[in-house]
């Protein structure tokens, strides 16, 4: 028996029939090397299930029925349709649809039905003989393994994938592609076409190809002698390998970067997803800044250069808005130079992913889900594979996502349209505090599905309140008590693993496994989803609801005031108006002390209500020493999510700020110093009306005109022509830049409107500076000290002259 890893599922078509190709990484056990494998499968015919009683309406379409031992998911006994190949299903299914017959996993892809029917995720034990697969003619990489109809089973080994990153460099006029960067699996090299004017000696490994149709055959043997399990770049689907594909079709050069004959292409992306996707026999493309966005990393900007500095503290070697001119002209006079330049993004992207962890979360994500590695940060996906995996083994089948066979029965806190309250948010008690506890119930959505047993298989849509089988939801949704749901099932298998992980130390399993709990609300919520159901979704909200409420109750009944709550969090004042400890340490003990309590009471109480055993975990989160609850700006009660607060003593305090200006990519560096400066201060009880007055004045003196302080920053959301309605100050001025505008826009406020930023023209206006981004941060904090704006600055005397 072997281990090893699935890096790719697919299928292929040989002598009309299908047969399920499983590339992937063995373990060596003693032995370092690296060894790829290939499980072939003949053995498996593609087919569907539609309701038995539909049975004799399919068969009347040509289409072959039998019996099976299934049942679907609304309680029908199910009939399985077979097909000759997994293209075939598409047309038959969807002709079915529209004959008002619906169907079952009808949609779910050959190869992934392959591993749900067996339970297998990415990490699998291969039991079976092999024979050699390796073999150098025309330099195809081929497998070092291959496995014909061999048995498999579940699998606990994790790999460490060989990862190439790439990167090219083009001529902006032509597209001509000037070189081609690749670091990783060993090497750092760069394949260049000669200019003409080469010095004899480059740096580093550097190859001179004598034109771009020998750069592009020499670049995909290249990939094949290196052989990666993963192919990733910064944008390397949507721009490098989509002009590698077209100058190689231009040249009729045949990009074969697998480890089996087949040319680089890409397809459009099924799913709610979409974009597209790489396909490349036996390996996969990530790109890089999707993976960062899928780990829910947030930056400012998206560009290489920006992340890079972020990240690794250094960026690219060349930067500006002429950027593409001055990399053609650097290649054409300074080959030496411009090859550096290449080298390091390829070189930056690896950098970023190897400092942020993402390639060992992405194996950890494919090995909790079974999804290859590019595909991980698909939560509807991730729940499919595991979902689909405990239902077969309940002999139950799910509707195809396509259409029918998944009740439509509406119940409580939704409308007909789907739609449905989210987690409850209490009003806020605007002010300034001291001494403020935050209490948050650990992994609250998780927590709740495995408590009332929440689940799409569980569900009862008639059933009835007072059931003493069923557990019924305050929004009326109704749940078999016994036995307990998939979802719970799961996340209590989930759960436990998370808590070991993280006693472990080990933040990648713990976070690709809270990803991954997290999402099950999450999907449950989206018609794109099979188990889409919005009364099971509003369920689970509807207890949060209940058990923040409870929660609030209790609290005040304890003697403290709750300030404010949001979804699966309270800030609770640490004695009654004010009247409580003075020191962090004896407000952190009565924190402890009162979190014990509630938790040991709603237990209690859930059990009394409920007759179940509360899985709720209430966690004591942060202890503000001051806090500032900001009210609307209209008035009118306490502002949503907005809210700064100093946690930690002395030389370790920190201000933190959440929903304000400061943590904004739309306001300016101006606006977020001051906030930043203004907040420290009246935490710190230190004056802030002289410090204002002096940034005002610096402002309009035009101090503050260099650098990038009076900067915006905004998202263009649609093509600059598809702006008719209205002319944001950002669309305005990127109609101005001679550049070709990027998806951000860095602009500036001038005398004449909006500017960009790189090319302004006219003169700051400064007052726009002042009456925008300074008096909106400003004012809260001199609401609290009954302060003026307008006699802070000295504005109120020149007024009064009028």
């Amino acid at each position: 028996m072997r281990r090893g890893f699935i890096v790719q599922p697919t299928y292929r078509i040989e002598q009309g029939r299908a047969v399920v190709l499983l590339y992937g990484v063995l373990a060596n056990e003693g032995d370092d090397s690296h060894q790829s494998f290939l499980v072939r499968d003949d053995r498996r015919t593609p087919n569907f299930l539609v309701r038995a009683d539909d049975a004799e309406s399919v068969r009347a379409l040509g289409a072959r029925v039998h019996d099976s031992d299934h049942t679907t998911l609304d309680g029908h006994r199910a009939a399985r349709v077979e097909v000759d190949l997994p293209g075939n299903t598409p047309n038959l299914r969807d002709h079915l649809h529209r004959a008002g017959l619906p169907t079952y996993e009808a949609d779910v892809r050959f190869a992934r039905r392959y591993l749900i029917d067996r339970g297998l995720r990415a990490s699998i034990v291969i039991d079976g003989p092999s024979r050699p697969g390796r073999h150098e003619r025309n330099d195809r990489a081929g497998v070092d393994h291959i496995f014909e109809n061999p048995r498999l089973l579940p699998g606990e080994w994790t790999p460490h994938p060989r990862v190439l990153s790439i990167d090219i460099e083009t001529d902006m006029h032509t597209d001509a592609v000037l070189s081609v960067a690749l670091h990783g699996c060993g090497v750092s090299e760069v394949l260049v076409v000669d200019p003409g004017t080469s010095p004899t000696e480059l740096p580093g490994e550097t190859t001179v190809l004598r034109d771009e149709p020998s750069l592009l055959r020499r670049f995909a043997r290249r990939v094949r002698q290196l052989d990666p399990d993963l192919i990733t770049g910064w944008s390397v689907v949507d721009f490098d390998l989509r002009v590698l594909i077209e100058r190689a079709r231009r040249y009729r050069v045949r990009l074969e970067l697998g480890r089996a004959p087949g040319a680089l292409r890409l397809r459009t992306r099924g799913g709610p997803r979409g974009g597209r996707e790489a396909l490349i026999h036996g390996r996969m493309v990530v790109d890089g800044m999707e993976l960062m966005r899928s780990s829910f990393i947030r930056m400012e900007r998206w560009n290489l250069d920006f992340v890079a500095q972020q990240v690794l503290g250094e960026g690219k070697t060349m930067t500006g808005s002429n950027r593409g001119e001055a990399i053609l002209e650097t290649w054409r006079s300074d080959l030496a130079t411009f090859v550096d330049y290449n080298r390091t993004d390829a070189r930056l992207v690896l950098d970023i992913l190897d400092e942020q962890g993402l390639i060992p979360l992405s194996v950890e994500r494919s090995h909790l889900t079974g999804l290859p590695i590019e595909r991980v940060s698909g939560a509807i996906a991730a729940v499919d594979m595991l979902y689909l995996t405990e239902l077969g083994r309940e002999k139950i089948v799910a509707p195809s996502v396509a259409g029918g066979g998944w009740s439509e029965l509406e119940i409580g806190d939704h409308d007909a349209s789907g739609h449905f309250e989210g987690g409850y948010v209490l009003e806020p008690r605007p002010g300034l505090y001291r001494h403020v506890l935050t209490f948050d119930f650990k992994s609250l959505y998780p927590s709740l599905i495995r408590t009332f047993h929440i689940d799409p298989l569980g569900w009862v849509p008639d059933g009835r309140r007072g059931d003493p089988d069923l557990i019924a939801a305050p929004n009326g949704a109704t749940f078999r008590r016994h036995p307990p749901g998939i979802l719970p099932r799961l996340l209590d298998d989930l759960m436990p693993r998370r808590a070991v992980a993280q006693a472990a130390g080990d933040k990648v399993a713990s976070h690709a496994i809270k990803i991954l709990m997290n999402s099950f609300y999450g999907v449950l919520g989206t018609s794109a989803c099979r188990f889409h159901q919005p009364a099971i979704a509003a369920a689970i909200t509807s207890f949060g609801r209940t058990i923040l409420l409870w929660t609030k109750a209790r609290i005040e009944h304890h003697g403290h005031r709750v300030l404010y709550g949001d979804t699966d969090s309270l800030f609770v004042l640490a004695g009654t108006d004010g009247d409580g400890p003075t020191d962090g340490e004896a407000t952190r003990a009565l924190g402890e002390r009162l979190r014990h309590d509630l938790e040991h009471d709603l237990a209690r109480y859930i059990a009394e209500t409920w007759d179940v055993e509360s899985k709720l975990v209430l966690e004591l989160e942060r202890l503000y020493s001051r806090l500032l609850l900001l009210p609307m700006r209209s008035g009118g009660g306490g502002a949503r999510k907005r809210y700064a607060g100093l946690v930690g003593h002395g030389d370790d305090a920190e201000v933190v700020f959440t929903g304000m200006e400061a943590v904004r990519r739309d306001w300016t560096p101006l606006a977020k110093d001051v906030q930043r400066e203004l907040y420290r201060r009246l935490f710190f009880d230190q004056p802030v009306d002289q410090y204002l007055a002096e940034i005002v004045a610096e402002v309009r003196n035009g101090v503050h005109d260099h650098g990038n302080t009076l900067t915006y920053r905004k998202a263009l959301r649609k093509p600059l022509d598809a702006y008719t309605a209205t002319t944001p100050p950002h669309v305005a001025a990127a109609r101005k830049d001679p550049d070709k505008p990027s998806r951000i826009v860095d602009y500036v406020i001038t005398r004449a409107g909006p500017e960009p930023a790189a090319h302004r023209a006219n003169p700051y206006d400064h007052e726009h500076y002042v009456q925008k981004q300074i008096r909106p941060v400003a004012e809260p904090v001199l609401a609290v000290l009954g302060r003026d704006f307008d006699r802070v600055v000295g504005d109120d005397a020149q007024l009064s002259l009028f």
